[in-house]
C-alpha cells in the first residue's frame, strides 16, 4: 500500500496503489490504483477507505476457496508426486481435458460450481459432437479432481460435486462398431501380399493373435515358443513415452500359435537376421501410425476405413463365431471386464446365431402342390356350373 504524488500538467497531484494478499489463502490478491486526489490529505482518507473494503472482499474470496484452475494445478502438482503412479501422459491429458471443456471455471471459486454449471459443459461436449463415452470419461475427472479437492480443504462449505448426480444421455442412435468381415479380412490380407506391404507381417500377426498395437511393437523372438506353440505377452510398446512398459492390464497372457500363424512366425525368423523383435521396426509405427497406415490402405483397396485396433476386435468376433466359449477368448485377448466382452459377442452375433431356425412360416412342396391342386379344381368347378 502506498501514496505517492507525482506531476500533470504542471500541477501536483496524488494517487493511491493497494496490493493485498489474503492470510488464509495467499494465492488470492487484491490490487487497485486510484489517482487524480488534489491534496495527500484526501489520498490518505480513500486510502483507509479501500484497505478496509478490500479486506473485506479478500474474506469473503477466502471463505469461498481456491478457484477451480487452482485446484487443477494442485491437483496435477501431487499426482505426479512420487507417493502416485500415474503415467505422466495421463495426467497431461485429465488436466488438458479440464482446462479446455471447463475454461469457463477456471477464475471462479470451485465452490461455487452447480450442476447447471455442469450441464452447460455437457450440453456443449454433445453439440461438438463428442461421444457419449467421451462425455463420461469427462465427467469421471471432474468428479476424481473436486472430490481431491474437497478433502484437502480448498472447496469449503459444499458436500458434492457438480457433476453429482448429472445424467448424461445420448440422443443419438448408436453406431456400429468398426469391424471387418472374413471375406474383407481375406481381402485385405490378399492385396497386401500381393503388393509386399510392409505392414502385412504386422496385420497378420493382429489379426491370428488379436494382441493391441504396442504389444505387437514390443514383441520379441525370446517372448516365443514355437515347440509348444505358444506366445506370452507381458509388455507393451508406448509410442508418446518411447518407453516399454507392462500391458493394459498390468497382468501377463499366453496366446496360442495356430497353423496359419506358425507359418508366419517361420518365415519371419528366417529373414529376422540378428533382430531381437519378431516384427520389422519402421518410422511410422514408432510414431504411432499405425491407424493411419491401414486407413489409407484400405482406402486404396476401397475397403471400408478401420483403424488398428479393429483388427484385435476382428481376431476376438470370429473366435466367438467359430463357437469358441467367451471365457476362453476374454483369457487369450486379456479382457477382466465382462462388459467389454459383452460388445464382442454383440458383433459376433452368437447370442442370436441359429434363434430363428425354427420358425416354420413357408408351406412345403406337398402342401404346397395340394393347396395348388385344390385351386384349380375348384376353379374348374365355378367355369362349368350352369348359370341360374
Amino acid at each position: 500500500m502506498s501514496v505517492s504524488s507525482y506531476e500533470k500538467n504542471g500541477k501536483t497531484l496524488w494517487k493511491i496503489y493497494i496490493n493485498i494478499r489474503s492470510q488464509e489463502n495467499p494465492a488470492i490478491r487484491e490490487q487497485k490504483l486510484v489517482a487524480g486526489f488534489e491534496t495527500e490529505k484526501a489520498a490518505l482518507a480513500e486510502e483507509k477507505k479501500l484497505v478496509r473494503e478490500i479486506t473485506e472482499k479478500l474474506v469473503k474470496r477466502a471463505a469461498q476457496g481456491h478457484t477451480w484452475a487452482a485446484v487443477i494445478q494442485m491437483w496435477e502438482s501431487e499426482m505426479r508426486s512420487e507417493k502416485y503412479s500415474y503415467e505422466p501422459n495421463t495426467i497431461t491429458d485429465h488436466v488438458s481435458c479440464l482446462t479446455r471443456w471447463t475454461s469457463s471455471w477456471l477464475e471462479q471459486p470451485a465452490s461455487l460450481m452447480t450442476v447447471g454449471d455442469a450441464r452447460e459443459v455437457f450440453d456443449k461436449m454433445e453439440a461438438s459432437g463428442r461421444t457419449l463415452g467421451y462425455r463420461k470419461q469427462v465427467k469421471h475427472t471432474i468428479n476424481v479432481v473436486y472430490k481431491w479437492g474437497m478433502e484437502r480443504k480448498l472447496i469449503p462449505g459444499v458436500r458434492e460435486s457438480p457433476v453429482h448426480g448429472l445424467t448424461l444421455n445420448s440422443r443419438k442412435e448408436e453406431k456400429v462398431p468398426e469391424i471387418l468381415n472374413l471375406v474383407e479380412i481375406r481381402r485385405l490380407l490378399h492385396e497386401a501380399r500381393q503388393i509386399e506391404h510392409p505392414w502385412y507381417p504386422i496385420w497378420v500377426m493382429a489379426l491370428l493373435t488379436g494382441m493391441r498395437n504396442g504389444e505387437l511393437h514390443a514383441l520379441l523372438w525370446s517372448d516365443i515358443n514355437l515347440q509348444d506353440r505358444k506366445i506370452t505377452v507381458s509388455k507393451s510398446y508406448h509410442s508418446r513415452r518411447r518407453v516399454v512398459k507392462c500391458t493394459k492390464s498390468g497382468r501377463w497372457r499366453t496366446v496360442p500359435i495356430s497353423d496359419e500363424l506358425l507359418t508366419l512366425l517361420l518365415e519371419l525368423k528366417k529373414n529376422a537376421g540378428d533382430r531381437e523383435h519378431v516384427l520389422p521396426r519402421s518410422y511410422e509405427w514408432d510414431a504411432g501410425r499405425q491407424a493411419y497406415v491401414l486407413r489409407l490402405f484400405c482406402s486404396g483397396i476401397k475397403l471400408r476405413s478401420v483403424r488398428f485396433h479393429t483388427l484385435r476386435a476382428c481376431f476376438a468376433t470370429q473366435l466367438l463365431a467359430n463357437d469358441i466359449a467367451s471365457a476362453r477368448v476374454m483369457k487369450i485377448c486379456g479382457w477382466n471386464d465382462l462388459k467389454t466382452m459383452q460388445k464382442y459377442i454383440r458383433l459376433a452375433g452368437i447370442d442370436e446365431k441359429d434363434a430363428t431356425q425354427g420358425l416354420r412360416v413357408l408351406p412345403n412342396d406337398m402342401a404346397a402342390m395340394k393347396e395348388v391342386a385344390d385351386l384349380l379344381e375348384n376353379d374348374e368347378e365355378e367355369q362349368i356350373k350352369p348359370a341360374v
